[in-house]
């Protein structure tokens, strides 16, 4: 069994729906030594001047991440490798997850993880706002908790977290 880990608009149901075969399980996750941040250029997103940044990972030593694990029997990843054609397809340790109380993953042989590729980071970029809509209509789907750690362990490319941009005062 193989697993997928989404973190930007594909934690959001109603996007992965459309996009594959229904998983056996869905477990929200955390992730260590990851960071998150919207300073990727789209690769098929409509593009809006400055704001116009998806969501990004990067390998941080120093940060961690929420996301949600789509698990699954077998996997053709053409299609969602099509997808995220902005992307690197990367296998992911498992020690370096963690589930939410009251989830498990089940026995996974494989995990994967879809890191930007360099020339399309940008970090001058601001969300672009229906990306970003979608991915904090998904994160709510996962309840309380999860939709918090993903407000404060979301990155924006000046340094503020997701939770500050969205109400600075």
């Amino acid at each position: 069994m193989l697993g997928i880990i989404a973190y930007g608009s594909l934690i959001n149901p109603q996007e992965t729906e459309r996009q594959w075969e229904q998983p056996t399980h869905i477990v929200p996750i955390k992730l260590a030594t990851f960071k998150r941040s919207f300073n990727q250029r789209p690769a098929w997103r409509k593009k809006s001047g400055e704001c116009s940044a998806v969501m990004n990972v990067q390998i941080s030593d120093q940060n961690w991440l929420n996301a949600v694990c789509y698990c699954f029997q077998n996997f053709d990843f053409t299609d969602l490798d099509n997808r995220e054609r902005g992307y690197t397809r990367t296998k992911v340790s498992l020690e370096k997850i963690k589930c939410y109380h009251g989830f498990n993953l089940p026995e996974l042989t494989e995990i994967y993880i879809y890191l930007g590729k360099n020339e399309n980071k940008n970090n001058s970029l601001l969300p672009n706002p229906e990306y970003l809509d979608i991915c904090l209509l998904g994160a709510k789907k996962w309840g309380k908790s999860f939709y918090h750690d993903f407000l404060n362990t979301t990155h924006i490319n000046n340094g503020v977290l997701l939770e500050n941009y969205l109400s600075p005062n």
